[in-house]
């Protein structure tokens, strides 16, 4: 079974049960669904209180396998700055985001293509 990245946008889509993000995970069925510390974070970081935290934390964590971050993620993502910065934005958490997926072999799964547009090397689904 081939794993997939999900990036934050899809989760809070379902969180917020927006049809494109069952839509895009759709596209995916049958693969194994991912996730990235970085990922992970984001979403900690938008709960509203220590009982969503919990629950978030909870579910994330019993629910994904995270992939981690290692030398080679960060090597990827220093390619991935030297590559695209000055000339484009850099959105750090989505180049972080990147760089774990490219380390690990694995696409990405998001409803914010742009962000990840011009990263060479990069497969997204």
């Amino acid at each position: 079974m081939e794993a997939v990245l999900i990036d934050t946008s899809i989760l809070i889509g379902r969180m917020r049960r927006e049809q494109a993000a069952f839509t895009a995970t759709e596209r995916v069925a049958g693969s194994q669904l991912v996730i990235c510390d970085v990922v992970l974070a984001e979403v900690l970081a938008g709960s509203r209180n220590k009982a969503e935290f919990t629950r978030n934390h909870g579910e994330m964590t019993n629910n994904f396998h995270i992939l981690p971050f290692t030398m080679e993620v960060s090597l990827k993502f220093r390619e991935i700055i030297s590559s695209i910065a000055p000339q484009h934005d850099v959105h750090l958490a989505d180049h972080l985001i990147a760089a774990t997926a490219m380390a690990h072999g694995v696409p990405v799964l998001t409803l914010n293509r742009k962000h990840f547009a011009g990263i060479k090397g990069l497969a997204l689904v």
